[in-house]
């Protein structure tokens, strides 16, 4: 009997792979009358939190934009599909993905990669790498530019 996916994570960052993943976490959702978690994680490093004199934005406008976007999200790009909740937090984006995943107990996760290779992906590090190798379920990864 094939596995039931009764509660999906799928991250944003409002790009358009992330959007290709979304696609594919609410045809989960649906064949399985899932619950569908779309999670946005506002990073803002701790560095900077820590320095006097530099401009951090405001977490209540920060937040407010991020939840603005995923009402967008839940408007028009779910295909109607009601079983969806909105997540927004602040930190680093593969600890709070983590920390949703296990707390939420969730049965997959559907991630888009951003196809960042060499310097680029060493200095930035992948939240979708570090989560595939530590997710605490299965994961769907969606590769950038996959149709």
């Amino acid at each position: 009997m094939p596995r039931e996916f009764k509660t999906i994570l799928c991250p944003t960052d409002f790009s358009e792979a992330s959007y290709r993943a979304l696609e594919y976490a609410v045809r989960f959702a649906k064949i399985s009358d899932g619950t569908l978690l779309i999670a946005h994680i506002v990073h803002v490093p701790t560095e900077d939190l820590m320095h006097p004199g530099v401009l951090v934005p405001s977490f209540d406008n920060v937040k407010a934009r991020g939840q603005k976007l995923l009402e967008e999200v839940r408007a028009q790009r779910l295909e109607g599909y009601a079983k969806c909740e909105l997540l927004l937090d602040v930190g680093d984006p593969y600890e709070q993905l983590m920390e949703i995943a296990n707390r939420r107990k969730a049965d997959l996760i559907v991630i888009c990669t951003h196809g960042r290779t060499g310097l680029q992906h060493l200095v930035m590090g992948s939240v979708a790498e570090k989560i595939i190798r530590h997710a605490p379920c299965p994961v769907f990864v969606v590769r950038r530019g996959a149709e």
